[in-house]
C-alpha cells in the first residue's frame, strides 16, 4: 500500500513538472512570436514610409517637369509682336580681346579665353540667360583631327561669368586645352548662343593667335 501511494505521488509530481515545462515552452514561443510580429510591423511601417517618400519625390519631379514643359510652350508661343517688347540677342559678338591665355605662368598658353557679348536688337550688349557652346579648331590639321575641344556652359552657370564695366559688358569664358596644345598657333573659335526665353540661336566665328610652348 505504501509503495503504491509513493508511486502515485511520483506520477503526480512528474505530470506536474511536464505541464509546467509545456507551459514554459508555450510562453517562450508566444513571446518569440510576439517579438517577431512586432518586428514585422516595424519593418512594414518603415517600408511604407520609404514608399511615401519616393512617391513624394516622384510627384515633385513630375511637377518640375510639367513646369519646364509649360515654360517651353510659352516660349514657342512667342510671336513677332511679343519679340518687339523683349530684349533678346540679335547677334553674338566675339570680342577682339579673345585669344590665347596662360593659366599657370609656365611657357606657352594653356588655352583660349573667349570674351563674348550678346547684342540686342538695339545694338547694346546685354546680360541675358542662355546656353553657350564654344568649339576650338586647328584648321591646319586634317578634318578628322582639327577639333581641339568643345566647351558647354549651361544657362544656370553662364550668369556667373558676366563682367560688367563702364560702357561695356561681356561673358569671360576660359577654355583650357582638354589634352594638349594645338600644333599650329592660329585657332578658330566658333560660338553658339541659345537664348533661354525665345530659343533663338545666334552664332559667331573668329580666329585668334596662341603662344605654343617650346618643343
Amino acid at each position: 500500500m505504501v509503495r503504491t501511494r509513493h508511486r502515485r505521488h511520483l506520477a503526480r509530481v512528474w505530470i506536474g513538472r511536464g505541464l509546467f515545462a509545456a507551459l514554459a515552452v508555450s510562453a517562450i514561443t508566444g513571446c518569440a512570436g510576439s517579438n517577431n510580429n512586432a518586428n514585422l510591423r516595424i519593418e512594414n511601417n518603415r517600408l511604407r514610409d520609404e514608399l511615401r517618400t519616393k512617391d513624394a519625390k516622384l510627384v515633385a519631379k513630375q511637377t518640375e517637369l510639367d513646369a519646364t514643359h509649360r515654360q517651353l510652350d510659352v516660349a514657342r508661343a512667342i510671336s513677332e509682336n511679343d519679340l518687339k517688347k523683349l530684349f533678346y540677342p540679335e547677334q553674338v559678338v566675339i570680342d577682339r580681346l579673345t585669344g590665347g591665355a596662360n593659366y599657370d605662368d609656365q611657357p606657352g598658353d594653356d588655352g583660349v579665353t573667349v570674351y563674348l557679348r550678346p547684342i540686342d536688337q538695339h545694338g547694346d550688349a546685354i546680360k541675358i540667360a542662355g546656353d553657350v557652346t564654344i568649339q576650338l579648331y586647328d584648321l591646319a590639321e586634317p578634318h578628322d583631327r582639327c577639333l581641339i575641344g568643345e566647351y558647354t556652359i549651361p544657362v544656370d552657370q553662364i550668369g556667373k561669368l558676366w563682367h560688367g564695366k563702364l560702357l561695356t559688358g561681356h561673358y569671360s569664358i576660359k577654355c583650357p586645352w582638354p589634352k594638349r596644345p594645338p600644333k599650329n598657333p592660329e585657332v578658330t573659335v566658333r560660338v553658339t548662343f541659345v537664348d533661354y526665353l525665345t530659343k533663338r540661336v545666334v552664332a559667331a566665328q573668329t580666329t585668334c593667335s596662341v603662344d605654343l610652348p617650346p618643343r
